[in-house]
């Protein structure tokens, strides 16, 4: 082996502890440089020579006059995620461009400077075990790649983009869709081919230099691979239920024997791991077959209009006695129920299969059923599921409608418009995520306890699903081949003989 990776840890042990002390400082480096540098201003500098230069290229290259754009600051002006219109940023703070030939400004933000995923390399730069020679080298090749790389893209954009939008209104298009459309070709359909291609070419670049950060990034995924190891591992042990059976042994009294009945509880281990192993999927179909016909059985039950009217309407009140308030309220079509709380889009909370809660509950009622166990404890956590699912859904509900209107009727859109748009984030997406990421974590963590433990067999389909794609793509070996090779080497050595 060179020189350079000499320090690759080859061990299960070796990696764990090169993990600990250089993941850790990666991500530190990473909230650094993203969040620190913008602190200090340092993007707003990157900002403007991107603007400027890129300026620069579109008269040189393509032709443009100076007089056709217009390098300056611009007002933000984003659409409103929560309500009808936009949300203005206040003065003129962001570096842009304005090109007499397409009717948008083109702002300049951070990833357009390329410090997105510069920061990333230069981080993983510092944490490769490499000398501090070689390290700074690597950090300023990449910076001024990045930057002169990222300069030229961003100026072929906005060529692009104009280019494109005069080609559509030639075809009749109307000026809003022609310059949405150009943007989203030209712009963001593009900007990620040439980020992986650009972050292809920066990385051999990188490695050329002696700074072996492709090594780092594998050594962290065979750690990674190892401590998923370590959990199959303790799935298998734990992925068990118990059994009663009677048998009857002949005891001993006096002088005869007498038939006595005793009951035997048995330890069944259910992991299906010599299967997986041997690519065999009949656990898997066994019980994932069942399992997606029960839960789209069970998930009719969510096309009840009085069970979704009946969550909408409790979840309302709940958000009006936490002082809330609504424009309208609702039966939505057949099914579902509408609730449109004041000033917020229209179809902001509609109760349907997802929202209700019925989808979690169908999988997890469907989840019960095909995890080995006893009737008994697997009736318990069938009876406890609804309790936990419905009546935390509607708290959650509750809660979100509120923080929606207060989110779109408060002070923050037009005093703080970057708060409102990450508060907007919230209450939309990470709240809904995290609830029924923590209901589902809450209700395994309950069924384990009554040892219905449905997690080893979600375990299992995804240990079976891996295993063989690893096998298929060429990262381990396929099943039997080992064995095929030895009888063939027995074989050969019998015929030499």
């Amino acid at each position: 082996m060179s020189e350079e990776v000499s320090w690759y840890p080859r061990t299960a042990k070796e990696r764990k502890s090169f993990f600990w002390r250089s993941f850790p400082m990666f991500v530190v480096l990473i909230v650094f440089l993203y969040f620190g540098l913008d602190w200090i201003g340092a993007f707003e500098f990157l900002e403007i020579l991107v603007r400027d230069n890129s300026s620069w290229l579109l008269q040189v290259i393509w032709g443009y006059d100076s007089s056709d754009i217009v390098a300056a600051y611009f007002q933000r002006v984003d659409q409103d995620p929560l309500k009808p219109g936009n949300v203005f940023f206040g003065q003129p703070y962001f570096p842009g461009i304005d090109l007499a030939t397409y009717p948008r400004i083109l702002l300049i933000i951070r990833a357009c400077t390329g410090m997105e995923a510069g920061a990333l390399l230069m981080a993983l730069i510092l944490v490769t075990p490499a000398k501090w020679q070689k390290k700074l080298g690597a950090t300023v090749t990449n910076f001024l790649m990045m930057h002169i790389g990222n300069t030229f893209r961003v100026a072929f954009h906005f060529w692009y983009t104009q280019h494109l939008y005069i080609k559509y209104i030639d075809l009749g298009m109307a000026s809003d869709a022609a310059a949405d459309k150009a943007f989203f070709l030209a712009h963001d359909s593009l900007s990620k081919v040439f980020g992986f291609v650009g972050i292809v070419i920066f990385t051999l670049v990188i490695e050329r230099q002696g700074v072996r950060i492709v090594s780092t990034f594998g050594a962290w995924i065979d750690s990674f691979v190892d401590s998923m190891q370590r959990v199959t591992k303790n799935v298998e042990t734990n992925a068990y239920y118990f059994k009663a059976r009677v048998s009857y042994e002949e005891l001993a009294q006096a002088d005869e024997t007498i038939p006595s009945r005793v009951e035997i509880i048995d330890k069944i281990n259910y992991y299906p791991r010599q299967e997986i192993e041997n690519n065999k999927w009949k656990f898997f179909t066994n019980t994932f077959v069942v399992f997606a016909l029960i839960a789209g059985g069970l998930a009719i039950i969510g096309l009840i209009p009085q069970i979704n009217q009946g969550i909408g309407v409790s979840s309302d009140a709940l958000a009006l006695k936490m002082g809330a308030r609504f424009d309208e309220r609702t039966k939505l079509g057949t099914f579902w129920w509408l609730s449109v709380v004041e000033n917020v889009n229209q179809r902001n909370f509609v109760i349907s299969i997802l929202t209700s809660g019925v989808l979690v509950f169908s999988l997890m009622m469907a989840g019960i059923l095909v995890t080995p166990a006893s009737w008994k404890n697997r009736g318990i956590a069938m009876a406890i599921t609804p309790v936990i699912i419905f009546p935390l859904n509607i708290l959650h509900l509750g809660f979100n409608k509120w923080a929606t209107w207060k989110v779109a009727n408060g002070p923050f859109e037009n005093n703080r418009p970057l708060l409102y748009l990450n508060l907007a984030d919230i209450v939309k997406v990470w709240i809904p995520l995290f609830f029924w990421v923590g209901v589902v974590i809450l209700l395994l963590y309950l069924y384990k306890k009554l040892q219905v433990n449905f997690f080893a067999v979600i375990w299992a389909w995804l240990h079976q699903i891996t295993f063989t794609l690893g096998w298929l793509i060429g990262i381990k070996e396929r099943p039997g081949a080992k064995k095929k090779e030895e009888q063939a080497e027995v074989s050969d050595a019998n015929a030499r003989k």
